[in-house]
């Protein structure tokens, strides 16, 4: 939370101050400030939309967890996020479940096979999310001025397109361990349902 909310305040000021040096445009710095305040909350209520209307929207058979498809990060791209230093940022970064109902950033009953089945199916959902919010963020760019389109547009929109990259890395990185948890507990619930017919 604070990482995401250091990274929004400090691109605004960085975006507000060069339009003021470079590309005013004959506005005056408070209609540049208002501009940038009023862009990035438009494009935070973007991704807030998605985040609501993606899980109503995709059929619960294109996320099942028990079938990986495309969610889960592969190795190559697993070692290519730790480059990148995803453990140091993973926990610092905000997360959207509670817009759902199913917060993702911490993992609760381990042993529990429909709790990891449902965190799986949210964190499916939570990429496919993170993804129409960095292609739909780009609207940002038409909803401002169009002289402010690449100065202040675009800049938001990169913004949010490197935040959502992160937290979809999250997911990404984060789901083929899920798997194997769930496996693993679906493998001791059948062992456990052997012995007691056993029995």
């Amino acid at each position: 939370m604070v990482l995401y909310l250091s990274i929004v305040l400090i691109a605004m000021a960085i975006i507000a101050t060069l339009n003021i040096l470079f590309h005013a445009c004959g506005q005056s710095v408070l209609y540049i400030i208002l501009l940038v305040l009023i862009a990035t909350v438009v494009e935070i209520i973007i991704d807030i939309f998605f985040a609501s209307i993606m899980r109503w929207i995709v059929p619960k058979k294109f996320v099942d967890p028990d079938k990986k498809g495309f969610f889960p990060a592969s190795k190559k791209e697993q070692r290519f996020y730790e480059k990148i230093g995803i453990k140091r940022w993973k926990d610092k970064v905000l997360e959207l479940g509670a817009v759902t109902g199913f917060r993702k950033n911490k993992l609760g009953d381990t042993k529990d096979v429909e709790y990891v089945k449902r965190f799986i199916l949210e964190a499916n959902y939570g990429v496919l999310v993170h993804i129409a919010c960095i292609v739909f963020g780009f609207a940002i760019i038409f909803f401002c001025p169009k002289a402010f389109w690449w100065s202040v547009g675009l800049p938001i929109a990169i913004v949010n397109m490197t935040l959502n990259f992160m937290s979809n890395s999250i997911l990404r990185y984060n789901l083929p361990k899920l798997h194997t948890l769930y496996k693993y507990n679906l493998k001791r619930q059948l062992a456990k349902e052997q012995k007691q017919s056993d029995n």
